[in-house]
């Protein structure tokens, strides 16, 4: 394995890692018909977990890309972001106005994570990391896992409290899933 790819794989550990320190944070802060402190005590210190597992992955993660061979990419991550930046806004637009879903900042965090994964995903498709059968098989992830958690994101407030607090974990999961069987299968390879 590269040290390029061991960064990459350090920081999407580390972006599992704060998957589930958020859904464990999520558990305690939203259960319903509790009020708390959600950022005092065990719940602020999970938080800040959360945010610093995070970002590190992220930029670890971004460091390992920017690192790989370029080789063979057929797109670049610069025209991948930019397309992020147009998804989300078109998200944004779509969920509020055709919606009615009021905006928060799990939509920037969903089209977020698809934008690096799929940096991740091109990325190693262009260093020869990857068969176009695996490739296409962490592209099938990817989609599946942004639109659950698109779905679930337009129907949380059309949920009771109780499959509202369930239903919120789930991108939490399926994205923590994805990230591991995406490298995985860049480890088979």
């Amino acid at each position: 394995m590269s040290d390029s790819y061991g960064r990459i794989l350090g920081g999407q550990i580390l972006l599992i890692i704060c998957c589930v320190i958020y859904t464990v944070w999520w558990c305690l802060s939203y259960r319903p018909g509790v009020t708390v402190n959600r950022i005092g005590g065990l719940r602020g210190a999970l938080l800040l977990c959360t945010a610093a597992a995070g970002l590190t992955g992220t930029f670890l993660s971004i460091f390992g890309i920017n690192s790989l061979p370029k080789g063979n990419s057929q797109i670049s991550n610069g025209m991948i972001c930019i397309t992020g930046i147009i998804a989300y806004i078109a998200l944004l637009i779509l969920t509020r106005f055709c919606f009615d879903r009021p905006v928060t900042t799990e939509l920037v965090l969903i089209t977020g994570w698809a934008v690096l994964e799929l940096c991740v995903v091109n990325a190693a498709s262009g260093a020869g990391l990857l068969t176009a059968s695996r490739l296409a098989a962490m592209l099938a992830v990817i989609t599946a896992a942004v639109l659950i958690s698109l779905i679930l994101y337009v129907l949380y407030y059309r949920m009771d409290d109780w499959r509202a607090f369930y239903m919120a974990a789930v991108p939490l999961i399926t994205e923590a899933v994805s990230m591991a069987v995406i490298n995985i299968l860049i480890m088979l390879c």
